[in-house]
Formats: structure tokens, C-alpha cells, sequence
């Protein structure tokens, strides 16, 4: 039997890659049978109240949280930590700002303790210059909605999908904003419960994603479609897959929406013109992986596209060309640890890879393809942070990764392709969902607190600083 040490590395681990997607039904069962095998010596040096500080990035994806203690009170004798950090993944789209899972998958639950343990292996510092914590406000603009997850198909036209009150019982809510975000409106959601992080064990939707002013989609792992602009919204199936098949990750561009699915031990794509419910299945599959808590991520930009899947490593991809979805290769394969997926064009494409996180652990590292995927390169320093777990691309040169240092969640990024690194925003004990662009100077992320309140940061000047909506300025 492994000890309670190594049962808390492993579980640690397990927790941060379910941030990044949603994590099956059969969670609970998997995790007790996660292999032996240790992280890095890295990861082993966090402590347990960095694992506590972790479980933050789960709040929102509280089912999971709720397992995965049960089993951590069974094996330390009902002595569970406090604490909590951050997770995600996402990409630049005019059509709809983030990506993945995510997320719309990045996951809380618990307070957490600046003073948590360091790891053994101190990360590269981003910057010698304070920069002033991007502190949440409260959510007036946004109506008295809680955001979940966020979608632009300009820089003035987004939606955002969130927990509201229907006759004072909390219910999903959807605000819209016509002039960038300054002002919101309410409009009609899907009948249907918010399922943080898109658990698979409760019917309900995590994220929203839209194509234009009149196509739009709420999902994971549930599906809903509207044609008017969100006046009405229709649940719908996908023809070939059982009617609670989860919807783990969906995405559109250039007319087309494409959805990640879960059909039985695999990961398939469906997509379908915009303006009608017609999804096709893809012959390509990935499979789930060994691991305790596989993860998807879907890209596009463009008429290309790309899916990762991560299982603590990198377990496969998919690749969108001339419009069918094949096998690919996806970046830091073997490297032994996740990878998180961006793109800014078709042809440029960013990886931030938590090289050796299963084995001998170098830190994160930022890998560049100028050829739409067929080949990445290492480029430039190390990325600062402990633990990273979304990535957003600008452009070639302005890449943005959130995810966690000795302060709580952070986003860093680079402004020269890799080169040099520095902190653009101290975001706290929270966790971090739907981290993307929409234009090169327009960007968005959603943070989410352990006690359940989430707030949406904008930048508007290319990921060097960002500012809660509602605030002055935002």
C-alpha cells in the first residue's frame, strides 16, 4: 500500500490535470487506481499545502473536489489540508475569445495560504518590478451574475455564461455586452443547472461559446443551441451517440462549430455548419489514456484547428485539415508531462509544457510552431511559474500563460516570442477558466475564489495589464 505521502502526490497531480477539462464519472474509482509512479522531485517539493493550495483550482468543479476528499479523509484520518491554485487552457479567436476545457475548465474549492511550502526546484523570476495585484471587483456590471465562462465574436459583441438568481434560487444566467464589455444586459439562458467545471456525473453546461450576433451554444457536458441570439435555446443530441453523451470541449470559426465528445473510451470530434443542428461525427478517435483524469483541450484559428488530449502526459491529437479532422502528433509528447495549446493564425501555434513532471522535472517550458503543428521548437527562457495551465496567443511575438507561483495564480507572459518573461497580474487564491484573446490588443480571463464568487478580467492593451470588469476603467 502507498503511503499517505505518495497518495497526496498522486491525487495533486490528478487535480491539476482535471482543471484543465472535465473529469469522467468514473473518477473516484480511477484515482484509487492510480499507478505508483511519483511525480518529480519538483512536484514532490510543493508539500501537502500546496496540494491543498491546488485543490482551489477545483471549487468550481466541486463533485470532483467532494470525491477526491473523501478518499484523502479515508487514508489521513479525516485531516484534510486547507488551501487552493489555479488551472485552464485557451487560444486567440475573433470568433470567440478561450479555448478548452479547460475549463471553460479551470476549477476551486478551499482558501488558500500565501505562505504555502515552495517547491524544492525555485522557478526563474518574471520580473523585479511590483506589479499591483488585478484584484476581482464586485459584480455589478455584470448584473449580479458569478461568470463561468465568456465569448466575443468582436471586440464589442460578447456573452457571458454564469450562476443567477430565478426567483431566488440560483439558476444559469447569460449577460451580453455590445460596446466591449462596459455595459452588460441580460438575456435568455438554456434551462438548465450550472455544472462547474462540466462534470460528467450531473446533467448541466460550463461553458458558452458563440459563432455570431445569432449562433451560439451552451455546453459541457450537456448541449444547447440558439439561432436568434439567445431569445430561445433548444437542447439537442448528436445522431450515432447516446443522448447523455458528454460534451467536454467546443469551439467554432469560419461557419462551423465543432464539438469534443466523449464516446465510450474515446474522444471524437462533431461539427456542424453554424446556422443548423446538424453534427457529423469524425472517423479520427483519441483515446482517453491511462490516467486517472484525461483532459481536452480544442483549438482553432482560422480553418485550421487542433485537439490535445492530456492524461498527466500527453496522451494524442487530432488536427483539423481541409476540413476533416485526422491523427496528429501534438507537441511534448515525450516530455512526461501535460501540455497546454494555443494558437494566434492557422500557422502559429503555442505550447507551454510542464517538461518532466512524471520523471526528472525542468520547470515549464514554451515550444513555437510556424508550420501549423507539423514541427515545434524550444524557444527562450524557461516560463516563470511553478505550475502552469492555460496559454493564450496574441501573436507570434505576445503569448500569455496562466497558472501558479509561490504568490497564488498569476498570468506571465512574453512580448518577444519567448525570449523574456515577465508577471503581468497577481490574481490571488483563485483559479483561472476561458484565458484567451479575441483581437491582438483584447483579451479576457475568469477567475474563480474558493468561496465561490468568479469574476471576468479584461485587457485591452495586449496582456500587459488586465482589469475586473466593473472597475474604473474596465
Amino acid at each position: 500500500m502507498k503511503s499517505d505521502e505518495s497518495f497526496e502526490r498522486e491525487v495533486r497531480a490528478s487535480l491539476r490535470a482535471s482543471a484543465a477539462g472535465s473529469a469522467p464519472d468514473q473518477l473516484a474509482a480511477r484515482i484509487g487506481e492510480i499507478p505508483s509512479r511519483e511525480p518529480s522531485p519538483r512536484a514532490r517539493g510543493r508539500g501537502l499545502r500546496s496540494f491543498a493550495r491546488l485543490a482551489v483550482n477545483l471549487a468550481a468543479a466541486a463533485v470532483v473536489v467532494i470525491a477526491v476528499a473523501a478518499l484523502i479523509v479515508s487514508r489521513n484520518g479525516g485531516n484534510l489540508p486547507a488551501g487552493g491554485q489555479p488551472t485552464g487552457s485557451a487560444s486567440l479567436a475573433t470568433q470567440g475569445a478561450s479555448a478548452a476545457t479547460p475549463a471553460a475548465s479551470a476549477m476551486p474549492s478551499a482558501a488558500a495560504s500565501p505562505s504555502a511550502t515552495l517547491p524544492s526546484a525555485t522557478p526563474p523570476a518574471a520580473s523585479t518590478s511590483p506589479v499591483p495585484p488585478a484584484t476581482p471587483s464586485a459584480s455589478t456590471a455584470l448584473l449580479g451574475l458569478s461568470p463561468a465562462s465568456v465569448t466575443f465574436v468582436s471586440p464589442n459583441d460578447g456573452w457571458v455564461l454564469g450562476t443567477g438568481s430565478c426567483s431566488g434560487a440560483p439558476c444559469a444566467a447569460i449577460r451580453r455586452t455590445a460596446d466591449g464589455g462596459r455595459t452588460w444586459a441580460a438575456v435568455s439562458a438554456p434551462h438548465a443547472a450550472i455544472v462547474p467545471g462540466g462534470y460528467q456525473g450531473a446533467p448541466g453546461i460550463s461553458g458558452i461559446r458563440f459563432a455570431d450576433a445569432r449562433n451560439g451554444w451552451a455546453f459541457g457536458p450537456d448541449l444547447w443551441a440558439t439561432h436568434d441570439g439567445g431569445a430561445t435555446w433548444a437542447r439537442l443530441t448528436i445522431a450515432g451517440l447516446p443522448a447523455d453523451a458528454a460534451i467536454v470541449a467546443l469551439e467554432t470559426a469560419r461557419g462551423t462549430v465543432h464539438a469534443v465528445v466523449l464516446d465510450g473510451q474515446d474522444y471524437r470530434v462533431a461539427s456542424s455548419p453554424v446556422g443548423a443542428d446538424d453534427f457529423r461525427l469524425s472517423a479520427v478517435r483519441v483515446p482517453v489514456g491511462a490516467g486517472p483524469v484525461p483532459s481536452v483541450q480544442l483549438v482553432l484559428s482560422g480553418v485550421a484547428g487542433w485537439l490535445i488530449e492530456n492524461d498527466r502526459t500527453v496522451v494524442g491529437g487530432a488536427r483539423l485539415v481541409n476540413g476533416a479532422w485526422v491523427a496528429w502528433q501534438p507537441p511534448c509528447a515525450d516530455v512526461v508531462g501535460p501540455a497546454f495549446l494555443a494558437a494566434s493564425s492557422p500557422t502559429e501555434l503555442a505550447a507551454a509544457c510542464d517538461v518532466g513532471l512524471w520523471g526528472t522535472s525542468t520547470g515549464d517550458h514554451l515550444y513555437l510552431s510556424h508550420d501549423g503543428g507539423s514541427r515545434f521548437v524550444e524557444s527562450g527562457a524557461a516560463v516563470p511559474l511553478q505550475m502552469a495551465a492555460q496559454v493564450a496567443s496574441a501573436s507570434q511575438s505576445v503569448i500569455v500563460v496562466g497558472g501558479s507561483d509561490a504568490t497564488g495564480a498569476v498570468l506571465v507572459a512574453t512580448f518577444d516570442g519567448g525570449r523574456t518573461w515577465a508577471v503581468v497580474a497577481h490574481l490571488g487564491a483563485v483559479a483561472i477558466a476561458d484565458l484567451g484573446f479575441t483581437t491582438a490588443t483584447q483579451g479576457v480571463v475568469i477567475t474563480a475564489s474558493a468561496n465561490g464568487t468568479a469574476s471576468l478580467l479584461m485587457t485591452r492593451d495586449g496582456g500587459r495589464t488586465w482589469r475586473a470588469v466593473g472597475s474604473t476603467g474596465g
